[in-house]
């Protein structure tokens, strides 16, 4: 198969499709909207200028969805798949090709629906697609609330390397050795970990003893070390800044408990990550979160943006230390079932090969 990607040149999680499609044999493409790094694959950057910006140059938009437009006939793939339902959806709105997948990540849904011109726009997009992939159950409703035929609309979310994020036997917590805290979520607003430096400073005043390590950069990470020192946490708080995934599956194995405040989410590949470790997530109550966790038994969710909940469930699980044997195990397999990367893109083949012969 010609397969074309289309997706902002930025995008994080297009690697992994364009290296698996790659391994497997097929020609792949890559239309990037904006400058990014080398994919390893043809890449033709149809956007303007030398770096991205989120905030500027937004108008060239229309025209670097032209340019890509004609780059799509040149190339006459077998099938285009765009990436963000906003950015590259439109564009494959406006290169007009069939069969097209757009794949629906988290904002690009969440915040657009919320604008009566984007609704517009987006139902234009999922109406055009001949298939619809969201990445978790609750932006499946979403798309389904614009009045999109359900038959074209499916779960499947990128997963995982769950031979990479092996599962790592941990011993049941000891509470005379300080806590092993992370978390993985970039240092932007979406993540609050505002919620999470409130809820260690919380664990601080009842002298529980913890370290909490952030992995990941961001806009905030100035502001947040800042609070951290504020709140007296400096000795109990490490900012890693960002890593190669090669380096994460050995900083995982090094924590008991993953955090994450995140205030919306598509399916969270940090969470199936920590998951697939064996760290007992306790993450916030979101469709995306507690379509993976069973709140209780495989981990627990906090109410959005509450640090005192928070506090209080780490503070349970510490009081009550057992719970994280039997939850790690449950959770690799869950991963392993339904978030492995391996296994999703082989489905995600056969549904290509399917809209190629229809």
């Amino acid at each position: 198969m010609r397969i074309c990607f289309i997706s902002l040149g930025t995008f994080t999680h297009i690697g992994p499709y364009l290296d698996y499609f790659k391994e497997a044999g097929h020609d792949v493409h890559f239309v990037s909207l904006s400058p990014g790094p080398e994919r390893g694959v043809p890449t033709y950057n149809v956007g303007y200028g030398k770096r991205y910006s989120a905030t500027d140059g937004k108008w060239k938009y229309p025209l670097s969805m032209l340019r890509a437009r004609w780059l799509i006939k040149k190339l006459r793939p077998d099938i285009v798949h765009t990436h963000y339902a906003t950015s590259g959806g439109l564009t494959g709105v406006v290169c007009g090709f069939h069969p097209a997948i757009v794949t629906v990540h988290g904002s690009d849904l969440t915040m657009g629906i919320k604008s009566r011109i984007w609704r517009a726009l987006l139902k234009t997009v999922f109406n055009h697609a001949d298939y619809v992939n969201t990445v978790s159950e609750d932006l499946k409703d979403m798309v389904l609330s614009l009045g999109i035929c359900p038959d074209k609309v499916e779960v499947l979310t990128l997963g995982v390397d769950t031979e990479k994020f092996a599962y790592v036997e941990r011993a049941e917590i000891d509470r005379t050795k300080p806590l092993r805290l992370v978390c993985t979520r970039r240092l932007e607003h979406v993540y609050d970990h505002l919620t999470i430096i409130k809820a260690l400073a919380i664990l601080k005043e009842k002298s529980v003893k913890f370290h909490m390590t952030f992995v990941g950069d961001g806009s905030l990470r100035n502001d947040l070390e800042e609070l951290t020192g504020h709140c007296g946490l400096r000795e109990h708080v490490t900012f890693v800044g960002a890593i190669d995934n090669d380096e994460l599956p050995q900083i995982l194995s090094e924590h008991d408990v993953y955090l994450s405040a995140s205030l919306w989410d598509g399916t969270s590949l940090c969470l199936l990550e920590a998951m697939a470790t064996g760290l007992f997530p306790i993450v916030s109550d979101i469709k995306a979160n507690s379509s993976w966790i069973e709140h209780g038994v495989t981990g627990f969710l906090h109410k959005v943006s509450e640090s005192d909940d928070l506090a209080r469930y780490i503070l349970k699980l510490h009081d009550t230390p057992q719970l994280m044997i039997n939850a790690s195990k449950i959770n690799r397999k869950k991963v392993v079932e339904s978030g492995d990367r391996r296994t999703n893109m082989e489905l995600l083949e056969k549904i290509y090969a399917k809209l190629i012969k229809d």
